[in-house]
This record gives C-alpha cells, sequence and structure tokens, in this order.
C-alpha cells in the first residue's frame, strides 16, 4: 500500500511539472507576440525616478553607471505589468538600454547594443550548444540559444584575469559579460576566469552581489586582474516577515532570519533539531534522543505557567515542524517582538517561526541536486557500573550501615574477583552502533512565467536499541509551482510526509532503569542465549522484552497544501488570495507478546495485548489580503489588511485486546475486547467514540508602514481575532503594536564615516500580543456518566458526573517592549544586533486552591501575571586574508522571569525527591528544598544538630547530612526550605566558525548554556537507592568515611530516609548543568570546476559531518545536561530525565556528498 501512496505521488508530481512547463511555453509565446507593441506617448519623467520606483514595487536591486541613465526620460504614463523583465523592456527599449538579471534579485542596466538574427550559423551543433554551458558560459532560456550562436560565431580574442575584494581574497562566482552581448563566464573557485570576446573594442562588466560594478575595455590587453570594492547599498537583505517581505534596513521589529546555509550539511532527524543555537533566545532542548521523540522550543523563554510553543508558519499557512524536511527550506524568520508579531493576534504571545521553502528561479535552466549523508550512531554520556566485587563490598557497608546483616561472604567476594564481571544490562540492551542515512533529491528550474521546485527526501535512524528494526523512516515529497499569466502570479504548493516509527513495546524509562540497576553480578541471558531472571529482577528481563515482548508502531501521514493567486490591479495595488489546509492520520498500533523466561516465573509478561488506535484531523485556512505600496517625494507608505479563517476538528478512537493469539496478534476465544482511552491509553468502561473536538478562528488584520527620506520608519500592525474556545462575551480580542526605527547614517552628520560605519539602526517596538493555549470548549460544563457511581443493596447503581466551567476565561495577554541596534563596522565586515525586551503577560490560567474538604476541582480562572526579561546580542565577521575565507557567527542571550502574580496561592509539585514551587516574587517552576550545611562529622555535632522532622534523632550517624535552620526554631522541617535554583536555561549562546581555503571548507559549531540547574533524583544521586537498593556507580564511591570527611556523597546506607536522612530533596541532589557542545563539526571539499565539467556536474562537494561530537559539563552522573523534566507547557512529567531513566542522545559521525546538475 505504501509503495502505490509513494508512486501516485511520484506521477502526480511529475504531471503537476509538466503541466507547469507547457503552460509557461504557451504564455512565453503570447508574451513574446505582445512585445512587440510600442508604448504610447505621454508624460514624461527621470529614468532613475522610474527605476527607483520599480526597486521598491519588485523588491530588486538596478547597478549601472550614471552616465547611462542622466537626462534620460520616460513614459510616465507606461503600462506595468507584474513580469519586470517585460516591464523593463518596455521601459528601456525606447532609450535604446536594456537590462540583464545578474541573479534573483539583482539586475544590470546595459547598452543596447545586440543585433537581431534569424538564422543559426552551422557550426554550433547541439554539442556546441552544450559546450558553452560546461565551459561555465551563464544558462539562458531556449530562445536565447540564438543569440548565444552569434555571440560564439565573432569571438576571436580570448582574455583571463583574476577578481579580488577589498582585503585581497578570491571573489568566486564574479560575473564577467561582454557588454551588449550574451557572452559571458563566472570566475572559478580561485577568482580567476577565462572569456573569448569580439576583439579590442568589447567591454568587460565585473559585477557580484554586495560589489560595486566595474566595466573595462580590452583593447589590446589579455590579462585583467582587478579589485572589487563593496557596495553597501547593495547589500540591503531582504527579511521575510508576517505575510510579507521587507528590506533588512526597513524592519522596525525584533526579526532575526537565518538562511539555509546554517542547518545544511547537519546529520539532523527534524526541523527542531536543525534550529538549536541558530538564533538567539530561540531555545531548543532535548529531553531524550529516541527516535522520533518531541524537543521544546520556546523563544526568550518562560512567559506563561502554560504553553510556551511559538506559533510555526510554513509558506503562510500555520505548520508543525515535526513534518518538515530540512533540505527544503529556504529561509527561517523568527519573530520575536510585538511589532513584528502582532500581526498573527491571538497565538503570537510565545513568538513566531516562519519558514519558507525552495522555489524554483527564472534563470531558463533546470538544476538536479542530490544530497546524501550515511553514517552511525553511538551513545553518550552512560553511566558507569562498578564491578562486581565492588558492588559486593559496598553492599555490605551500606547494610551494616544501616544496622543489617551483610549480604556477600569473602568467599563469594574474592569468587567475584577472580570470574569477572558479567556485562552490565544497560550496554547489553544497546547496541554499540546503529546507521542512518539521509537521501535528499530536488529539480528546480523555471523561466520568465513559470517556476517549480520539486523535491524528494528519504530518512532512515535505526535505533539504538536492540531488536528487530525498531527505528524512524521518513518520507517527503513537495512541490512548490509558480505560474505567472499578464498580472496574475499563480502559486501552488503540496507536500506530503510519512513518519513511521516502530518501536518496543514497553516504556523506555522502564526499561532503562531496570537495566541500570542491576549490578554486574547476573547475566542477563544464559550460554544458550535464554532470558535470566534473578531475585532482584524477577518478573522481567529488559533484552527478552527488547527482542521477543513485541512492538508499538506509530504511523503519521502528513498532506499539506495551499494554493494562491497575487492579482495586481494598479500599480501598487495587489489583491492575493489563499486557501490551504493539513490533512493529518495517525495510527498507533501496539503488540505485546509472551515472553518465557529462564527460570520461568510467572512474570508479567505472560498475556498477549494489543492495542489499536487511530486518530485524524484536519486543519483549514482561507485568507484574503490587499496590499498598497506608495512613493510620495520622499516618503513610502506600505499598507496591508486582510481577513483569515481556520477551522480545526480531530476524531479519535482506539480499541484494547486481552488474551490474544501469542504470534499474530488476532482474537482467540478467550481475546477480551474493550475501548480504550486515548489520553491514558487504558481500558476504560464506556462504549463508544473516546475523543472528537473542534474549534474555529476567524481574524482581521493589517500593518501600515511609512517611511521618511529611508530614514525615519513607523509601523503599526494589528489582529482582531475571534476564537471558538471562549464563550460569546469574550471570544473577540485585539492584538495591537507599534514600532518606530532611526536609521542613524542615514543622517548628514553620519555621511563622513558612513563607508566605514555601514548601516546603523535604532528601532523600538511595544505592544499587546495573545494567548489562547485552552482547551476546547473549557468554558462549558461537560457531563459523563459513571457504570458504578455507588452502592445500593449490594449493587452498583449508575450515575452522572460533571465537570465544572467557567465562562468568563479570555485570552492571555502579553504587553511586550523591545529595542534594539542593528549596525555594522569595519565595512560591513561585521554586523551585529542588539536587544532589550520586557514582557508582562496578564491573565494566565491558574486552578484556584480549595480545601480538601470540598470534595473536588474548580474550574481555572484568568489570574496570574508573569514577567519576563532579557537581553540578545548577535554578530557575523566576514574577512578573507589571502586565500583563506572566515566567517564568525556569535549569538548569546539571557532571559529570567518573575511570577508577579498568582491570586496568593503558593503551588508545591513533586517527582520523587523532586520539588518545583510556584510562588509570588519567584522564578517560575523554581526547584524548592533544604540547604544543605555540610556533614555531621561525629557524635558532638549530633547531640547539637536541631531536630529532622524527617528522620528519627537517633537514627542520625556520622556522614550524615546537616541542613540549615533557616528560621532558627532549632526544628528542620518544611518551613526551612528555600528556593535552590531554576530549570531553564540562561546564556544560552551557538558560535559558529566557517573557514574556506580554494575548495576545502571546515564548519565548526558550537552551542551551549552558560548557567542552569538540574535536579537529579533517584539511582542517579543515591547510591542502593529506594526499592530498588542494588543500584551503585562509579561516580558514588566517592563518599564519606572517617578518611573521607569532605566527599561528595553521604555515607552509605540501604533504605533511604529511615536509615539515611538525605533522601530529601535539597542541594546535594542539585547539579550545575551549564555545558558547551561541539554541536556539529563538517570537513568538505569542493572539486575545482575543470574537474566537474570534465565530470557533467556543475558542483561536487564531498564532506565530513560530525554531530553532538563533544559535551564540556562539570556534570559527572551519565546525565545529558540538555535534558529536561518538563515540556513546553511546563508540566514536570519527566521525572525519568532527573534520574536518567531515558533513552541516551547519541553521537554521530558520517560522510556526506553535494552534487549538483
Amino acid at each position: 500500500m505504501k509503495t502505490n501512496i509513494h508512486r501516485r505521488l511520484s506521477c502526480g508530481l511529475f504531471s503537476l511539472v509538466l503541466f507547469g512547463q507547457t503552460t509557461g511555453f504557451c504564455q512565453e509565446t503570447a508574451s513574446t507576440r505582445h512585445r512587440l507593441e510600442r508604448p504610447s506617448a505621454g508624460r514624461q519623467r527621470p529614468l532613475s525616478d522610474a527605476l527607483a520606483d520599480l526597486e521598491r514595487k519588485h523588491k530588486v536591486f538596478f547597478t549601472y553607471e550614471s552616465r547611462l541613465v542622466r537626462n534620460k526620460l520616460v513614459s510616465a504614463d507606461l503600462p506595468q505589468t507584474s513580469n519586470l523583465d517585460e516591464t523593463l523592456r518596455r521601459l528601456l527599449q525606447p532609450v535604446s538600454l536594456r537590462s540583464e538579471r545578474v541573479s534573483d534579485k539583482y539586475y544590470s542596466i546595459l547598452p543596447d547594443h545586440t543585433r537581431p538574427t534569424t538564422e543559426l550559423p552551422q557550426r554550433l551543433t547541439d554539442g556546441g550548444v552544450s559546450s558553452l554551458r560546461t565551459t561555465g558560459t551563464f544558462g539562458f532560456a531556449e530562445r536565447d540559444v540564438a543569440a548565444m550562436a552569434v555571440a560564439a560565431d565573432r569571438l576571436v580574442q580570448t582574455v583571463t584575469g583574476s577578481v579580488i575584494d577589498e582585503n585581497g581574497g578570491p571573489l568566486v562566482g564574479v560575473s564577467v559579460i561582454e557588454r551588449g552581448t550574451s557572452n559571458g563566464t563566472t570566475t572559478n573557485d580561485q577568482g580567476r576566469f577565462s572569456l573569448s570576446v569580439a576583439g579590442p573594442q568589447s567591454v568587460l562588466v565585473f559585477s557580484f552581489i554586495g560589489y560595486v560594478r566595474q566595466e573595462l575595455e580590452v583593447g589590446s590587453r589579455t590579462t585583467f586582474d582587478l579589485k572589487l570594492a563593496p557596495d553597501t547599498k547593495a547589500l540591503s537583505e531582504v527579511v521575510v516577515v508576517g505575510y510579507g517581505t521587507q528590506r533588512r534596513a526597513s524592519v522596525t521589529g525584533a526579526v532575526d532570519q537565518v538562511g539555509q546555509q546554517a542547518i545544511e550539511g547537519r546529520p539532523v532527524t527534524n526541523m527542531s533539531q536543525a534550529l538549536q543555537g541558530v538564533s538567539p533566545n530561540l531555545i531548543v532542548q532535548q529531553g531524550s534522543g529516541e527516535p522520533g521523540a518531541p524537543l521544546n522550543i520556546n523563544i526568550r523563554g518562560i512567559s506563561t505557567l502554560g504553553n510556551n510553543s511559538p506559533l510555526v508558519i510554513v509558506d503562510g499557512i500555520p505548520g508543525s515542524l515535526d513534518v518538515l524536511n530540512p533540505s527544503d527550506i529556504e529561509t527561517i524568520s523568527v519573530l520575536k517582538d510585538a511589532g513584528s508579531a502582532a500581526i498573527y493576534g491571538s497565538r503570537s504571545a510565545n513568538g513566531v517561526i516562519l519558514i519558507t521553502t525552495k522555489k524554483g528561479s527564472k534563470t531558463g535552466r533546470t538544476t538536479v541536486t542530490y544530497n546524501g549523508t550515511y553514517g552511525a550512531q553511538t551513545p553518550t554520556l552512560l553511566r558507569k557500573p562498578v564491578e562486581a566485587w565492588e558492588y559486593a563490598m559496598l553492599k555490605n557497608e551500606a547494610l551494616v550501615n544501616s544496622g543489617l546483616p551483610p549480604q556477600f561472604a569473602p568467599d563469594q567476594i574474592a569468587a567475584f574477583q577472580q570470574r569477572g564481571s558479567y556485562p552490565w544490562f544497560l550496554t547489553e540492551i544497546l547496541k554499540d552502533q546503529a546507521p542512518q542515512q539521509n537521501h535528499n533529491l530536488s529539480v528546480s528550474g523555471g523561466n520568465a512565467q513559470t517556476t517549480y521546485h520539486v523535491s524528494a527526501g528519504f530518512l532512515n535512524q535505526n535505533s539504538l536499541f536492540k531488536g528487530p528494526d525498531y527505528g524512524l523512516k521518513r518520507y517527503n515529497y513537495r512541490m512548490n509551482l509558480t505560474h505567472q499569466i499578464d498580472k496574475v502570479k499563480f502559486t501552488g504548493i503540496l507536500s506530503y510526509a510519512r513518519n513511521e516509527i516502530k518501536e518496543h513495546a514497553f516504556n523506555t524509562d522502564v526499561l532503562v532503569v531496570d537495566a541500570a540497576r542491576m549490578p554486574r553480578t547476573y547475566p542477563i541471558t544464559d550460554s544458550l542465549g535464554r532470558y535470566v531472571l534473578s531475585p532482584i529482577l524477577s518478573e522481567s528481563n529488559p533484552l527478552g522484552r527488547l527482542e521477543q515482548g513485541g512492538y508499538r508502531k506509530y504511523d503519521n501521514d502528513n498532506v499539506y497544501g495551499n494554493v494562491s493567486a497575487e492579482w495586481e490591479v494598479v500599480k501598487g495595488f495587489r489583491l492575493r488570495g489563499i486557501f490551504g489546509g493539513e490533512l493529518n492520520s495517525n495510527h498507533q498500533y501496539e503488540f505485546r507478546r509472551a515472553v518465557n523466561y529462564l527460570p520461568y516465573v510467572g512474570g508479567t509478561d505472560n498475556t498477549a495485548t494489543v492495542k489499536d488506535q487511530n486518530s485524524k484531523s484536519l486543519f483549514t485556512n482561507l485568507q484574503l489580503i490587499a496590499n498598497y505600496d506608495a512613493s510620495f517625494g520622499k516618503s513610502n507608505v506600505s499598507a496591508l489588511i486582510g481577513y483569515s479563517n481556520e477551522g480545526y476538528s480531530i476524531d479519535v478512537n482506539g480499541i484494547f485486546k486481552k488474551d490474544v493469539d501469542n504470534d499474530l496478534g488476532t482474537d482467540i476465544s478467550r481475546t477480551i475486547i474493550q475501548p480504550i482511552s486515548y489520553n491514558t491509553n487504558q481500558p476504560v468502561s464506556f462504549d463508544g467514540n473516546i475523543k472528537t473536538s473542534t474549534n474555529a478562528l476567524s481574524s482581521v488584520f493589517g500593518r501600515l508602514n511609512y517611511s521618511f527620506a529611508d530614514k525615519y520608519i513607523a509601523e503599526v500592525n494589528f489582529r482582531y481575532d475571534g476564537s471558538s474556545r471562549f464563550a460569546k462575551a469574550n471570544r473577540w480580542g485585539f492584538f495591537p503594536s507599534a514600532a518606530l526605527a532611526w536609521r542613524i547614517t542615514e543622517e548628514d552628520f553620519a555621511r563622513g564615516f558612513r563607508d566605514q560605519f555601514g548601516d546603523w539602526k535604532l528601532r523600538t517596538s511595544y505592544g499587546v500580543l495573545g494567548n489562547q493555549n485552552v482547551g476546547d470548549f473549557q468554558y462549558q460544563s461537560t457531563y459523563f456518566n459513571y457504570a458504578n457511581a455507588y452502592a445500593f443493596n449490594n449493587a452498583g447503581v449508575a450515575g452522572t458526573g460533571i465537570t465544572l466551567a467557567n465562562s468568563n476565561i479570555t485570552w492571555e495577554r502579553a504587553q511586550t517592549f523591545n529595542l534594539g541596534l542593528d549596525a555594522s563596522v569595519w565595512r560591513n565586515r561585521v554586523t551585529f544586533s542588539l536587544d532589550y525586551f520586557n514582557k508582562l503577560t496578564k491573565d494566565i490560567l491558574i486552578t484556584p486552591s480549595v480545601p480538601g474538604l470540598y470534595g473536588g476541582s474548580v474550574p481555572n480562572y484568568n489570574a496570574a501575571q508573569v514577567r519576563n526579561e532579557g537581553w540578545e546580542v548577535a554578530a557575523t565577521l566576514r574577512q578573507t586574508t589571502g586565500q583563506v575565507r572566515h566567517t564568525l557567527t556569535l549569538n548569546l542571550a539571557d532571559s529570567k522571569n518573575k511570577v508577579v502574580s498568582v491570586d496568593g496561592k503558593t503551588n508545591i509539585n513533586y517527582i520523587g525527591e523532586l520539588a518545583v514551587i510556584l510562588r509570588e516574587g519567584l522564578p517560575v517552576r523554581s526547584y524548592y528544598g533544604y540547604q544543605s550545611n555540610g556533614y555531621l562529622q561525629n557524635l558532638e555535632q549530633i547531640q547539637t544538630e536541631p531536630r529532622h522532622s524527617f528522620v528519627s534523632q537517633s537514627d542520625l550517624r556520622p556522614g550524615d547530612v546537616r541542613y540549615k535552620d533557616q528560621n532558627g526554631d532549632g526544628v528542620i522541617d518544611e518551613a526551612d526550605r528555600v528556593v535552590l535554583g531554576n530549570p531553564f536555561p540562561r546564556y544560552t549562546y551557538g558560535i559558529t566558525y566557517n573557514v574556506g581555503w580554494k575548495g576545502f571548507d571546515v564548519n565548526v559549531f558550537v552551542q551551549g548554556v552558560g548557567q542552569r540547574s538540574l535536579f537529579l533524583r533517584g539511582e542517579a544521586v543515591e547510591a542502593f537507592h529506594g526499592p530498588y537498593q542494588d543500584a551503585i556507580f562509579k561516580h558514588q564511591t566517592d563518599y564519606w568515611t572517617p578518611t573521607n570527611p569532605n566527599a561528595t556523597y553521604p555515607r552509605l546506607t540501604l533504605g533511604g530516609a529511615s536509615r539515611n536522612n538525605w533522601g530529601v530533596g535539597s542541594d546535594r541532589f542539585l547539579q550545575d548543568a551549564a555545558y558547551a557542545r561541539l554541536k556539529n563539526l563538517q570537513i568538505g571539499y569542493t572539486l575545482p570546476g575543470r574537474l566537474t565539467s570534465k565530470l557533467g556536474v556543475s558542483r561536487f562537494r564531498i564532506y565530513y559531518t560530525g554531530q553532538n561530537l563533544i559535551t564540556l559539563t562539570r556534570m559527572q552522573v551519565g546525565i545529558d545536561p540538555e535534558a529536561t523534566e518538563f515540556d513546553n507547557s511546563l508540566n514536570s512529567t519527566r521525572g525519568n530525565v532527573n534520574s536518567g531513566r531515558v533513552y541516551p542522545n547519541p553521537k554521530f559521525n558520517g560522510l556526506g556528498v553535494d552534487i549538483s546538475f
């Protein structure tokens, strides 16, 4: 079935591309006939003004010699089309000029010296055309072949040379064109070129993005060596913002844009991983390295007590990061403040991530690109167990310290020393390495009317767990098409992603803790490979569960698409309509088999079960947008108004089968079938569908941008949202913002140092953002029935329950202020941005505190407030020294939060020893516990020690922990607990260094956190912890003895708090989780052009890539310092992270190749 789906999708993609190409050809023919018309006479205006208008309208840049446009007038009434090439032809032809596209955004204006031709020279065969294209000549549409042939027929003189930048380094890819012709080439990886021209009268035009264009007459020279100077005006970057694009110089909000080059070549398995460390205050945390495991993402830290996830927009439509192929990404824009994000209204309080996927180009050429990596994953940061004989001695010591007899006799310990230790269970259930491969293929191209980009990707990440083909497989297909018909531009985007995750049928934390707590005195299998049980692990065997205990499969099919049409009604006024949607289908199937153990004692794995769950969700979005752009003297105005309507629905159901066939999972005579709860994954006693929900959002939004003299910029945004998640009285919310920017270096007083300092811009914004992350219909009461609500007359009686509702719940509102500076120095070699932000989130939903005798819970209400403030800096240095090219990028950021109001309540949550507190004046979810004060060293100190409420004073011994009596009442109790730390990262940073020499390149990416606490628990810190009483690791052997009074850990005991006073939450459990990680290393080599042309390819790069290679941290307990126990909604449900009961974050080493045809 899967093969058929893939085949149909491939055929569909091919058919649509063929349609786009055919339509483009027909439209091009019609357009050619239309170009024969002459523009009408009328009012006239300077050509330079007309070109400036076109730059603003089409967001392109023109380079030309001033003499070419000086004193030249063109028709002011010239009709314009949305086809820029056609508009330029009509504009320039009457004044004997022509345009030539240098790249997608840059055009050169040249004298029109071309001569028509109707005859193709006989000597230019198909092979001749091919030879022109493979020797570096610019590629053009097929209709330009005749002109190329004429140019080739008259080439009589060959010139060579080199081009360097202002620092003397070679410039690669400089356009070298014989003026007035289509004859040209580009410089190679050493900055050199060779070109045959018509003769001494020819003029060479040298152009490169970001540098001043130069023209040189050939004359009698055959060699040209020149230096290009930077052109600061040409460095204007186009930035993707909400519902459009803006020039970087015109952006007033805190917007950080990341290009595809920041993530290419990294062996990441999803887009969330690719975002880590690439933008300041874009925080990504990975709790588990298991294939398909979710990641936490937030922008600028924690601002609410609920969901902190940002809004993700993919090609203009809300979407998901998890189904995207990183290879399909063109740009990533992160909207961080109200000035940039308010246009997304009620979902923008946590920031917005805008994803733009790759589109085709109008070069007239088709480009085929393949990228692939293959390598191996290895487990990292595993704890180190003690040897068998060490375990026996340490266990005896712990028992004696607890007043119990020793377990192992001296001859048993001697036997352990002589025989050696059995392999540790945890390393036995993990592979030494697991393969991972990723392959991506794309076809891209187009002409003036039609562009296309079609791609396919395949990822296969095998699991490190032993067992039958566990792991993740993902298939991605994408097609992006655009087509221009006169003033209307059509865009179609279609993508399909399938994620297949196969894993074991049990909980990972259970498998890991069962394996990790086993001492090396027992084997995991006998000599015949049979799974062994033991007195310590008497009910199951983790390896048996992995290899024979069945499996769980998650299959997710995601279809995403949108179609849009943009009509340029008149000059400067455009209408755009978009309709898109996303269809998700999820299927989870779990088959647990009965496993035979040796010796068989019943265990817990003696019954085969099946769980089968299905869910389908549909999201639709309709947008209608109007844009207006106009210029009045020195004033530029841009306005946008739009309407959006979204709908979402989901249906979930499932069944549970107990006692099925152990081989097939099919029903047998004694099989019991029950509906199951999708949320709890447990059998329930009612029939019917488990979950059906729906919601909708209608919105009106707008933006007005005004700039004067391109140095004073003001912008306002708004969104008016209506959400079905709230009652009618609170359904609509208004979210405005205002922003100002001042381009300092455009002032007259800055002219003297503008060349050195580039563009400096001061900007500020303030606005109100919204958050509607509440449950559907939470404002309505719900009823449900109980089969046995109560007992009467010795029988159960059915009854009805109710969930109370609050019809007054409404939006969370975040008042956000931002102040920033964008600047460059040293002739634009160094660019940097600084930002300060302060956000106050109001009306946060909380649960009221009620006395226990109330007998139930009451609905949430809007009462809490959280303030979050911080700063961020991003800087880039570009420098060329000789033939060595350097690029260094740094981002550093910090954010800190504080609970301003929580309606006077205090909330403390526990996971084992771990406690987190919610209280006014404290950071959100702060760690909370006792503060230690060394160890009790002797009996005298025990007698003077304040009484411990959690352990009998008579049980205290030398080597136990001392605690601070914070209130001085002589008792160590809950009143002495204080804030110990905070789990959320501060001082996050990312450092990227690229260096290139000739064809060699090295890319180093380091990511880390400067300050963070991690509260550990369980066997990760406490030897012989709790109910297990058998786990001890090498890092725990630094324990207190009379000869080691300043040890890391207290004396060894067995039995937890009853035998030792440190089994309570204190700073003894707290670890410094700051770290620096070599996240990615790439070393590559790109073959020179002279070799790739012989191979028939335009680019060939081979590289090594490594991920998670080195981690520097003070933590010594075998737990990943990046891991977090909180999800994006701040639920501390991942206590397994704090004890290391998770799948390890793997290291990756592999090879990759990039090939373009």
